[in-house]
């Protein structure tokens, strides 16, 4: 399994690979009104219209106010970015490395991954969006 390391605030986090499209600079977007206070605006990546998403307030952390990258991701078939600090590596690592926490605990991050000295929160981005559906 590969994941993209990168940080919010002073916290490090991981998302599986295979669920990452591109990486962009942060651009700046356009307000969606009466949308959930997550939803940063809109986008236009290539003539698509992207969703951005304020990852540090979908995971209910402190807020992030410098964010130099998007992810893009592909949800549905839909283009998603998630607002994030910086990018840090992409790794290989072995599942069996990921330590399990409870699913209530925190939502959508799945496991604990400790690399180097850092401890990485892995987020499982379909939770993510399910648990903040509606």
């Amino acid at each position: 399994m590969q994941i993209i390391i990168f940080t919010i605030g002073d916290k490090y986090y991981g998302l599986n690979t295979e669920e990452v499209e591109e990486i962009i600079d942060e651009t700046q977007s356009k307000k969606v009104p009466n949308s959930p206070d997550w939803v940063e605006g809109l986008i236009n990546l290539r003539g698509s219209v992207v969703t951005t998403i304020n990852l540090s307030k979908l995971l209910r952390q402190k807020e992030d106010l410098c964010y130099n990258n998007i992810i893009i991701i592909n949800d549905n078939e839909e283009k998603i970015g998630l607002l994030i600090k910086d990018v840090v590596e992409v790794i290989d690592i072995d599942e069996k490395d990921i330590e399990q926490i409870d699913m209530e605990a925190e939502d959508a991050i799945i496991g604990i991954l400790r690399v180097n000295d850092r401890l990485v929160n892995i987020i499982d981005i379909n939770i993510l969006f399910s648990k903040n559906e509606g």
